[in-house]
């Protein structure tokens, strides 16, 4: 009798530990998980997103009168990633006769997808008329997001384009 109390006293307390094991092992999935999440370089959200919902007809109204300005822009055929790891960009914009829209001021705000948290903005410099250069400090391959504001007196124009960042440069 005496041993079988010993037994059952010793399981006792081992299977009074289940639960708390249990219980920190939760814990601490919940804490690696929410590290993740936090830490995660792929992940980002739109600033002001609440803000742009609310003000949507405005954003319209503003896109619908870049459309009527007419303006294109021309990205460099194609972007390369340099050995530094900066990306030359070159913004060609003209007007609705092709003639060359000099003389603006041109905002850049570009993005990796695969890294949409890396926003880097810059404003553009115009190297000819109506060529506007800048050089985006640190890039990675891939798809691009680049947000373009053009405005010159109280003309404004906004688009979004998307283009790839190779390797290497122009072969």
């Amino acid at each position: 009798m005496n041993r079988g109390a010993i037994v059952a006293k010793g399981a006792g307390a081992l299977w009074a530990w289940v639960p708390g094991l249990l219980l920190t092992s939760m814990l601490t999935g919940l804490g690696v998980l929410v590290w993740l999440a936090v830490d995660d370089p792929h992940f980002a959200l739109e600033p002001n997103y609440y803000d742009k919902a609310v003000h949507w007809d405005q954003a319209r109204a503003r896109a619908s009168t870049s459309l009527a300005l007419g303006l294109a822009t021309t990205v460099s055929p194609a972007l390369y990633k340099a050995a530094d790891g900066s990306i030359d960009l070159e913004v060609a914009v003209d007007d609705r006769t092709l003639a060359r829209f000099a003389g603006a001021a041109v905002e850049l705000e570009a993005f990796p997808n695969a890294y949409a948290a890396q926003v880097q903005r810059l404003t553009l410099h115009e190297a000819a008329p109506g060529v506007y250069r800048g050089k985006l400090e640190r890039g990675v391959l891939g798809l691009w997001e680049l947000r373009l504001k053009v405005s010159r007196g109280s003309e404004r124009f906004e688009q979004t384009l998307r283009r790839d960042v190779l390797s290497g440069g122009p072969t």
